[in-house]
């Protein structure tokens, strides 16, 4: 799979043995790290995620 810069993305992790998920775009990829931006009530919303994280189950790009 092919992910490139402000593709919609969606991400499902752990947090707490909770399964979270994010729907948002992509900002910036980088080696290790990419970062989402999500619009939340009007605000934008940034998450930075490491692509060798444990807790990180799955990536799919939305269309």
């Amino acid at each position: 799979m092919n992910i490139k810069k402000n593709d919609k993305i969606l991400i499902t992790y752990l947090v707490d043995n909770k399964v979270n998920f994010l729907i948002g775009n992509i900002i910036k990829i980088r080696k290790n790290t990419f970062i989402i931006k999500k619009k939340y009530l009007n605000m934008y919303v940034k998450n930075i995620f490491f692509i060798k994280n444990p807790n990180f189950i799955s990536l799919k790009k939305i269309k």
